[in-house]
């Protein structure tokens, strides 16, 4: 070897070489999103139902503490659910449904939007509601005789 020269031991990462990584990274990213998206939607579609069905549950309870009737309202517009008193002088509860909401939910309904839960724990009318985000949904029922139940829509 040459006495002149010396070896010089390069530090760092080319730009090629970070290039390629930094690709490698982001198809990895993009390949995990597309495979988890639908895993992310069907929990936030379970887990809206499930808050949908406990709301009914504390209604029911809230009714025959207070002996009062409760009023289950549904805004589908504005994807609200709201718990008041029959005077609508008391909100006990409201949530957000819809976009900058928890669950941010495509899909929120209710047939009929508004029904009143007795101190008895009879409701004044079946109830429906449907909630969901693309091609996930949950329907969650409540009888006149105030049994609850959530099942998912085909």
């Amino acid at each position: 070897m040459l006495e002149g020269m010396h070896m010089r031991r390069r530090a760092g990462y080319s730009l090629i070489e970070l290039t390629i990584v930094l690709t490698l990274i982001g198809l990895m990213a993009a390949i995990t999103f597309v495979r988890v998206a639908p895993t992310l939607e069907r929990t936030r579609v379970r887990g809206a139902a499930n808050v949908v069905a406990g709301d009914l549950q504390y209604a029911q309870a809230l009714a025959a503490r207070d002996r009062i009737p409760i009023v289950f309202s549904v805004n589908t517009s504005t994807k609200v659910l709201q718990l008041r008193n029959r005077s609508g002088t008391t909100i006990y509860r409201e949530r957000q449904f819809g976009s900058g909401g928890t669950y941010d939910l495509s899909e929120f309904a209710a047939v009929p939007a508004s029904m009143e839960l007795y101190p008895n724990g009879v409701a004044s009318q079946s109830t429906t509601f449907t909630v969901g985000v693309g091609n996930n949904r949950r329907r969650v029922t409540m009888t006149v005789a105030g049994q609850i139940r959530v099942t998912v829509v085909n």
